[in-house]
């Protein structure tokens, strides 16, 4: 198990210095996944689809629940214009997600949590938002899932 963690180790720091280089301020969208993956329980591969998909439906749901506040807020006020998007889309992380435990997660939860810190940069990006967390997640995870395989392979080997 050492010998993965050394791997992670490395494995994130050239992932923050290649970030780092490119001044891409956006990496949190990469990284939650990442600490999503290694607290979550059961299967590895099984954790890798909750947080891919779990992650990009809490995304959805953030451009769902802007566009809902943008709309009702003139009609409803300020306080009813907020609130009842964020009650749907609430109640459709909590409420349904025992009949949606892959696709309606804690992930979700964590990426409409952090994509609410700062809305007008979120809404000026969905797109970039979207594609990072897609591709750099996918990539990044994929480069852990594959680092633990060789690990294993080499300790296994011994």
């Amino acid at each position: 198990m050492l010998y993965f963690r050394l791997s992670l180790l490395v494995w994130i720091l050239i992932a923050n210095a290649f970030l780092h280089l490119i001044h891409f301020e956006y990496s949190w969208l990469i990284f939650i996944s990442n600490i999503m993956l290694f607290t979550m329980e059961g299967d590895v591969k099984d954790r890798f689809i909750s947080v891919e998909v779990g992650g990009f439906v809490g995304l959805v749901l953030t451009v769902l629940t802007l566009l809902a506040v943008t709309a009702l807020t003139p009609v409803l006020g300020d306080l009813l214009g907020f609130l009842i998007p964020l009650a749907a889309v609430l109640f459709v992380l909590i409420v349904i997600h025992p009949y949606a435990p892959k696709i309606l997660n804690n992930v979700g939860f964590a990426y409409l949590t952090c994509a609410c810190i700062d809305t007008e940069a979120f809404a000026s990006h969905i797109g970039l938002f979207l594609d990072t967390f897609v591709a750099g997640s996918l990539i990044f995870n994929g480069g852990c899932l594959l680092i633990m395989s060789m690990v294993k392979k080499v300790v296994f080997q011994k």
